[in-house]
């Protein structure tokens, strides 16, 4: 666990907010309920499959992803389910929507293994739940390493990061459907010659949204690559 995220979890529990099911929530002033994630990772296809890609041309590597800070529908069921019980009420009773934030700044970040972080590239979210980022990103040899490293399994290496305003009215939408793509083509020229490397990712998500305001405090939200759920390279 890193300094950002005990920070972010001192000020969850100050504001209120417990963990069930893996997910933060708090009772909100009108009988429901307000969650938001524990720590971001990557947005994921209909079929299941994270938005991720890593393609090696050359002396040059290309890294594409798609961020993603928001909590998976069926874990809200589970979440939704115990407070119902809780409280003694049927589950579609209860209500529980994304806490009031503003989400800027995603950033991607590449570190020494040791605990000491850079800023490999930045994006600005969607600005709504569950807020996606894109990247695409161009690492020589060294850089690729480290990015390895960390889809080997080792920590410390590859993070993502989410600054997160609260008390922010988020735009209000009952259901909406958006759909992104990233196709990224590039021709490199080594000693062999030239290569051409190209990747692509997209989603589709389902918005909804629930207006609110709070006291605004900033916090940071991130995690490592090892925690995002995809298999050891």
């Amino acid at each position: 666990m890193n300094a950002d995220k005990d920070e972010a979890d001192a000020g969850d529990e100050a504001g209120g907010y417990e963990e069930v099911q893996g997910v933060l929530v708090a009772p909100d002033d009108g009988g429901g309920w307000r969650y938001r994630p524990r720590a971001p990772g990557l947005a994921r296809g209909a079929d299941g499959r994270a938005q991720f890609a890593l393609v090696g041309a050359g002396a040059i590597t290309m890294l594409a992803l798609t961020a993603s800070w928001g909590v998976p529908a069926a874990t809200l069921d589970a979440v939704r389910a115990e407070l119902a019980a809780r409280a003694q009420v049927p589950a579609a009773q209860l209500g529980l929507a994304p806490a009031p934030v503003e989400v800027g700044t995603v950033r991607l970040l590449l570190g020494d293994g040791a605990g000491g972080f850079e800023e490999l590239a930045k994006a600005q979210s969607s600005g709504v739940p569950p807020y996606h980022a894109a990247f695409n990103v161009m690492l020589d040899a060294e850089r690729a390493a480290k990015v390895r490293k960390a889809l080997g399994g080792e920590r410390g290496w590859l993070q993502l990061r989410y600054e997160v305003r609260d008390g922010f009215e988020p735009r209000r939408s009952s259901e909406a459907r958006s759909e992104e793509s990233l196709a990224l083509d590039a021709s490199v020229r080594d000693a062999q010659g030239e290569a051409g490397v190209s990747a692509r990712i997209g989603y589709s998500e389902r918005i909804e949204a629930d207006s609110g305001r709070g006291e605004p405090r900033e916090r940071s939200y991130s995690a490592d690559a090892v925690d995002w759920g995809l298999p050891k390279q």
